[in-house]
């Protein structure tokens, strides 16, 4: 009798307004716990383009770890979640960690301190490099490093808000040629401006130098070295922009200096082409400030690539990653369970409903 008494006041307990409440209560517990780890633990990523396949099929969707304790813990071969300063993310491989030098060949050849191997589809680098990954502390010295380097470190310099201007000179050996040597080159048969010498990739930069060696004479190898200064801070305007109006004889007038710049002969245009040298080098005395020669690394950076070598967009491009910009890393878990789990039941489910179907059918 008193099991039978025990078991109705289970029934009557169970049964309860305050049980149903308590279920209530840890219901919204849980579903409170799962928002929150969605919110700030895990995300789910979709990969929008083929650039890591296989692994990584394009518009395949895969969770990401977003607590500080996996972004801690990022080794080599890792697949991370990062950010660009565009704002828009992307999902690459860690290639490189800091402190490794990696060397990249024309022909598609990869050798870090971790493993070697040939990156199908490699095209980014037209002639072989090797390069020096950074970390925290590292002090750099920017006419040591090769031209890869250099972009990358003027890369990691603006991302952290140094306002810097490069200046490039044309070098036969040990002897200075004159920059505008760059003008009669050609980039995608188009003729390259003197304007965007200072901005070139290093890759064109790289195929300038070989237009010069093939016609300049003499053995000495042809470079293009740069120079990296810091920017004087901004002066507010102090003379209103000249007026657009003129009188008749401020036309006149005009008229009259364009006749006499018409006459001038070969010993004032070349005295002209001296001043203009002199006017350039004014302007840049004017904008830069000291030198930069010496660079002192801040954060632990990274070199991150796609599993796919052609167009596309990596540390190649954009130079070294640092671990702000990570957003975060993947979980391979989830994929497994859905991959051993959740597609086998599904597949069984769904030959399991046509057998019945078909059975009916009969």
């Amino acid at each position: 009798m008193s099991r039978l008494s025990r078991k109705v006041k289970q029934l009557q307990r169970r049964n309860s307004q305050s049980h149903i409440f308590l279920l209530f209560l840890a219901l919204i517990f849980v579903l409170g716990l799962a928002f929150a780890a969605r919110l700030y633990a895990l995300a789910p990523v979709k990969i929008m383009d083929a650039s890591m396949t296989p692994k990584f099929k394009e518009h395949s969707i895969h969770w990401m770890c977003k607590i500080p304790q996996c972004l801690a813990q990022i080794k080599d071969q890792d697949i991370v979640w990062v950010t660009l300063k565009s704002g828009e993310t992307m999902v690459r491989k860690v290639l490189a960690m800091p402190g490794d030098s990696i060397e990249i060949t024309d022909k598609g050849s990869v050798r870090t301190p971790h493993r070697n191997f040939k990156w199908k589809g490699e095209d980014a680098f037209i002639q072989s490099r090797t390069i020096y990954i950074p970390k925290a502390g590292d002090t750099l010295y920017f006419d040591q490093l090769n031209d890869v380097e250099q972009d990358y470190i003027v890369s990691y310099l603006h991302t952290h808000g140094q306002k810097i201007a490069l200046k490039s000179t044309l070098w036969q050996g040990d002897r200075e040629i004159n920059i505008d040597r760059v003008g009669s080159t050609k980039i995608a048969n188009r003729q390259v401006s003197l304007k965007e010498i200072d901005f070139l990739p290093w890759q064109d930069r790289y195929l300038i130098e070989l237009q010069i060696r093939q016609s300049e004479p003499g053995n000495a190898p042809i470079k293009i070295k740069r120079q990296l200064f810091r920017l004087k801070p901004a002066k507010p305007e102090q003379t209103p922009p000249p007026n657009t109006q003129t009188d008749s004889s401020e036309t006149a007038h005009a008229d009259s200096a364009k006749a006499d710049s018409i006459k001038m002969d070969s010993v004032k245009i070349a005295q002209v082409d001296t001043t203009r040298h002199d006017a350039v080098k004014k302007i840049q005395e004017e904008y830069l400030d000291e030198p930069i020669n010496k660079i002192v690394i801040e954060e632990d950076c990274y070199y991150l690539t796609c599993t796919k070598g052609s167009s596309c967009p990596d540390s190649r491009e954009l130079g070294y990653f640092t671990r702000k910009d990570f957003i975060g890393q993947y979980m391979a878990w989830p994929d497994k369970v859905k991959r051993k789990a959740i597609i086998p039941l599904k597949n069984f489910t769904d030959k399991a409903l046509k057998q019945v179907l078909s059975f009916l059918e009969e």
